[in-house]
Order: C-alpha cells, then sequence, then structure tokens
C-alpha cells in the first residue's frame, strides 16, 4: 500500500494533468458564440473532469 504522501503526490500530478488537458480544450475550441461548438467543448471538459474522477478514486482493496 502505498504512503499518504505518495497519493498526494500522485494526486497532485493527475490534477496537474486534468488542468493541462482543459488548457489544450479550451484552446481548441476557443470562446464562440456557436451553440454547437459551445456544447462540444462542454463534452469535452466534463470528459476530462469524469476521467480523472476515474484516476484518482482508487478501487475498493479486498483481502
Amino acid at each position: 500500500m502505498a504512503d499518504t504522501n505518495t497519493q498526494i503526490r500522485r494526486w497532485g500530478l493527475d490534477h496537474a494533468q486534468l488542468r493541462a488537458e482543459l488548457e489544450l480544450i479550451r484552446a481548441q475550441y476557443p470562446d464562440q458564440d456557436d451553440f454547437e461548438a459551445a456544447l462540444e467543448r462542454l463534452y469535452a471538459e466534463l470528459k476530462a473532469k469524469e476521467d480523472f474522477r476515474k484516476r484518482t478514486i482508487e478501487p475498493p482493496k479486498w483481502e
């Protein structure tokens, strides 16, 4: 089992990766008045956030 400091470091790296992914998404879909582009940007951001949650939540450890 990993100690607390290792888990915190891993979470920090995952969070930095999430921020980088969101910046790339925001650069790909700049602020526009187009509803379709805004909707695609929203879905891309939600998918990145959901992937982050799946990466950071550890499955239960069975003994």
